[in-house]
């Protein structure tokens, strides 16, 4: 039976039956957009709470506190998902910082294991490789996340480190902001001045992650030779590394600073 008739029947409000039946306190369907009520499972269910002596007013209001909680719920599985749904968007992102983290880990053995679950192989394959069994490896991998944690310092002068070594030399706190006179030839940064104000590193990477690398050859006066000497200035010079396939992707030093 529809709702409306289930209410007639029974005297119970509209909304409380529609409550039920989307908690799955009893049993309904829906034909032609109708919510249809099982009768038998309606009657079964206020004979159970008849006996217990909650009367109409209670049952609301367990309904509107189950409501509350189902909302909770939703809100929480949603922030779940944003956030599984950012490490994918950033994927290149997050492993790099996953690498980053793993170089801090002496033990092989270790590492392999934090780098493998961390980057999203299943536990029960990791667990299987190293002889172990999925307690043993949830277990070790919450003991490394644990030592990595209590060791946040180190982790900071090693990233402190790393980039002096890198770039250090051109006197800057941040390496976006390293002025492209200080990298690339004459005639590269004139152009890159001149057809698209660019002045630094941080100007040029944030037109290519817009644009495409591709998109400088189409630049006013800038030729294939140009091109070609300016992306193996960056490459030297650690801004960028090259596949085999000679795709372009951020080094991973870079690839942290650029959100």
């Amino acid at each position: 039976m529809t709702i409306q008739k289930m209410a007639e029947k029974y005297g119970i409000n509209e909304s409380t039956l529609r409550g039920w039946a989307n908690l799955g306190y009893v049993v309904s369907s829906r034909i032609n957009n109708d919510i249809m009520i099982d009768d038998d499972s309606l009657q079964r269910y206020l004979d159970a709470h008849k006996n217990k002596g909650l009367s109409e007013g209670y049952l609301d209001k367990i309904i509107k506190e189950k409501v509350l909680e189902r909302e909770v719920l939703l809100s929480r599985f949603e922030d779940e998902l944003f956030l599984l749904k950012t490490q994918v968007m950033h994927q290149q992102l997050f492993s790099i910082l996953i690498q980053e983290l793993g170089e801090l880990i002496t033990d092989d053995h270790l590492r392999e294991i934090f780098l493998a679950i961390s980057r999203g192989e299943p536990i029960s394959r990791v667990a299987v490789r190293h002889q172990m069994t999925y307690a043993q490896t949830v277990a070790t991998y919450s003991n490394i996340l644990g030592k990595l944690g209590e060791n946040s310092g180190r982790i900071a002068t090693y990233r402190l480190q790393v980039m002096n070594a890198l770039f250090g030399k051109y006197g800057v706190e941040n390496p976006l902001d390293i002025p492209l006179k200080l990298i690339i030839e004459f005639h590269a940064q004139n152009v890159l001045l001149t057809e698209e104000e660019i002045k630094t590193i941080g100007d040029l990477l944030k037109f290519t992650s817009q644009n495409g690398w591709s998109s400088l050859k189409r630049i006013k006066g800038m030729g294939r030779i140009t091109y070609d000497n300016l992306v193996k200035t960056l490459y030297n010079a650690n801004f960028i590394v090259i596949g085999e396939d000679k795709s372009i992707v951020l080094a991973p030093e870079i690839a942290a600073l650029v959100m």
